[in-house]
């Protein structure tokens, strides 16, 4: 399996991590090396001389294969699997006590079982509720909602969660955020 550039940037220890793309080093470094004495002597060279045949004295571009989506797919599908927990999640406990509710007691053993997991694989997942609003946050803010008794811009409620793998944001989150109201708004 082979990752794109950007995976390679961002893995940890690139050498155990990313699979470089079959390509002889030697071969790669040859074919630069004539490459930059071609234009080098295409800068040097005489108006006269086209510059068609120099470059097709060149040799051929060993082309690179593209890398697979592997990678890609599975932390899509992973922050979807993280998304379709949290919602269950929610469903599951009651928003005034915060408990789960009494007929869904045997499964939330179940989803915070998932959630651990997640916990042990380096995911984490923030739906940021209650919780003052940043602009630095990863989320992206669907709409503001004046709100009576606010003091500061806190994020109501969340309909995506932000879903992070070892310091990778994997999924932004999608949230509503209470803004305070303004005295004019509070006398109407």
């Amino acid at each position: 399996m082979q990752y794109s550039l950007l995976a390679q940037l961002l893995a940890r220890d690139p050498r155990k991590d990313v699979r470089f793309p079959d390509v002889p080093l030697d071969q790669a470094l040859a074919v630069l090396q004539q490459m930059e004495t071609t234009l080098q002597e295409l800068k040097t060279a005489p108006a006269s001389q086209p510059v068609a045949a120099t470059l097709e004295a060149m040799p051929p571009v060993v082309p690179i294969p593209a890398a697979s989506t592997g990678l890609e797919e599975l932390t899509g599908s992973l922050a979807g699997l993280a998304t379709q927990v949290w919602r269950a999640r929610n469903r599951i406990i009651d928003p005034e006590t915060g408990e789960p509710r009494e007929e869904m007691r045997r499964i939330y053993r179940h989803i915070e079982g998932a959630f651990e997991s997640f916990t042990q694989m380096g995911l984490t997942i923030n739906d940021w509720s209650k919780q003052p609003y940043d602009a630095g946050l990863p989320v992206k803010v669907l709409t503001f909602q004046p709100t009576p008794d606010l003091q500061r811009d806190t994020v109501l409620e969340a309909v995506r969660p932000t879903v992070i793998w070892k310091d990778q944001v994997l999924q932004m989150g999608e949230v509503i955020v209470g803004i305070p109201q303004s005295a004019e708004e509070k006398t109407q």
